[in-house]
């Protein structure tokens, strides 16, 4: 106030009008935001909080917090932020889809929508604070089918990728994931804020995919070849989803924000659905043409440790560390099936290629195979004392386990053990076919990953899950250089 009075009166006119205009131009733009709590707000309390509030959360969904609406209910998430026409609550209101909201009423006042709609594709505010989220949209168009079968033309291999370690640490850490391409000798396998391409048939190490969100726990080719999901983060922090380009490593979509981490994950077989699920025991299924959710799955009791899409696309398997099993329809996640049968923790699950018989891998000890018509059990290996850690089909209807003696055991489908490989050195954690079913790769909790022939049961190959860096190449390189006479 001492600063104003000393100002002559026209400069003080002037400086008056200045702090006018901004504070209209401040005003408006405030006034410009549509906010949860100023104007939404008001109108699901008027129309909605009998059936959706905190204490009555019908379809698990609560209106009357604004946290509470963006976590969403048994649909999923209601709101994605800038995008109306892929936000289920704008399409319930608007009556686009069933059921209509609010039930058994007309539409709410088009200025009401109006408001929702403006509220939505300015990024869903919670207050006039609030900072707006872009959409979630991928790098590349998902939406064409490469479908189950073999692609047309080459399968993808990587190109171009650097061909050595990205990050470097003192010693290997456990192999919690492997992954096979469906069609091309390459193998995928997870290691610290890192994805390391190996060709399965030389053990040639082919690239390396950088993964800052932490550890992969979750490594799958899509059923083309062409896409590798990858699925991780850091525990009691954040879980997420990539998918990356395996021609050139680029990452097309990045999909979830888990407060956990990600530790089952799985693409469908058009590559329109993502399904991902942890320690929370909510499984969610993405779209990834725009990252908007599909639905959220709530029926677990413990941590979901494994899932699977049908290699048709028609079904969703996942399972939980509390030996449940469960069997969605996989475009709608309505429930088809429960299995019960296991009696421990079941940590893996695998379709066999016609989509008609599903193994499950359990602690218990056995391997459990389903048929899908009714959910019965046709099948129960014995397959590992102590536990199974891990079970995969090969394209031909063999199957192959890991287990707590560090066995890998490969079967067919009548139960009968055609090879017994192994011991690994360590607790085996992840096992995998090759494209053609000829080798066995599989990873322990040391670091060691081992690859067998199946026919004479030899280990041909060890591939290095701690490879040098960059740096580290270069330095042993000058190292020899020196030493040598």
């Amino acid at each position: 106030m001492r600063l104003l009075a000393m100002l002559p009166t026209s400069v003080l006119c002037l400086c008056v009008l200045t702090l006018a205009a901004s504070g209209r131009a401040d005003d408006a733009k405030t006034a410009a935001k549509i906010t949860y709590t100023d104007q939404i707000q008001p109108i699901l309390r008027e129309h909605c909080f009998i059936c959706h509030n905190q204490n009555k959360a019908r379809n698990d969904l609560a209106l009357d917090s604004y946290e509470r609406l963006m976590q969403g209910g048994a649909s999923g998430e209601p709101i994605e932020p800038g995008d109306p026409d892929a936000s289920y609550l704008w399409l319930l209101v608007t009556h686009e889809d069933e059921p209509a909201m609010p039930p058994e009423q007309d539409k709410l006042p088009e200025a009401k929508l109006a408001l929702i709609k403006q509220w939505i594709e300015g990024g869903a505010l919670k207050d006039t604070g609030s900072k707006a989220k872009s959409a979630n949209k991928p790098a590349i168009d998902l939406s064409v089918s490469s479908g189950a079968n073999k692609p047309e033309g080459p399968a993808a291999m990587p190109e171009g990728l650097p061909r050595v370690g990205l990050v470097a640490t003192a010693r290997p850490g456990a192999i919690t994931a492997l992954a096979s391409s469906p069609w091309a000798p390459l193998l995928a396998m997870a290691g610290q804020k890192q994805i390391l391409f190996y060709q399965s048939d030389t053990a040639e190490l082919l690239g390396a995919l950088a993964f800052a969100e932490g550890v992969p726990q979750a490594l799958r080719f899509s059923r083309s070849g062409t896409l590798l999901l990858a699925g991780g983060g850091h525990a009691a922090r954040l879980g997420r989803v990539v998918l990356f380009d395996v021609r050139n490593g680029s990452r097309v979509t990045e999909l979830g924000d888990e407060s956990d981490v990600v530790l089952a994950a799985d693409i469908n077989q058009n590559h329109t659905l993502v399904a991902l699920a942890g320690p929370g025991r909510v499984v969610r299924a993405f779209r990834t043409a725009d990252g908007s959710p599909a639905y959220t799955l709530k029926k677990h009791t413990d941590w979901v440790l494994a899932l699977q899409f049908s290699p048709d696309g028609i079904l969703l398997a996942t399972a939980d560390r509390s030996a449940g099993v469960q069997v969605w329809e996989a475009e709608t996640g309505t429930e088809y099936l429960a299995l019960a049968g296991h009696k421990g923790s079941v940590t893996a699950v695998s379709w066999r290629a016609d989509s008609n018989l599903l193994a499950t891998a359990s602690e218990d000890g056995t391997v459990k195979l389903w048929e899908m018509e009714q959910g019965r059990t046709v099948k129960s290996i014995n397959a590992h004392s102590g536990g199974v850690t891990d079970v995969e089909f090969a394209r031909d209807g063999r199957l192959v386990t890991a287990g707590r003696d560090k066995q890998i055991k490969v079967w067919d489908t009548a139960g009968k053990n055609l090879k017994t490989l192994g011991p690994m050195a360590d607790l085996p954690l992840a096992v995998t076919f090759d494209h053609e079913g000829k080798r066995v790769v599989a990873g322990d909790f040391s670091g060691e990953i081992r690859v067998w022939t199946v026919d004479d049961g030899k280990q041909v190959a060890t591939l290095v899950a701690n490879p040098p860096t960059e740096e580290q190449a270069k330095a042993a390189t000058a190292s020899d250089t020196t030493k040598a006479p």
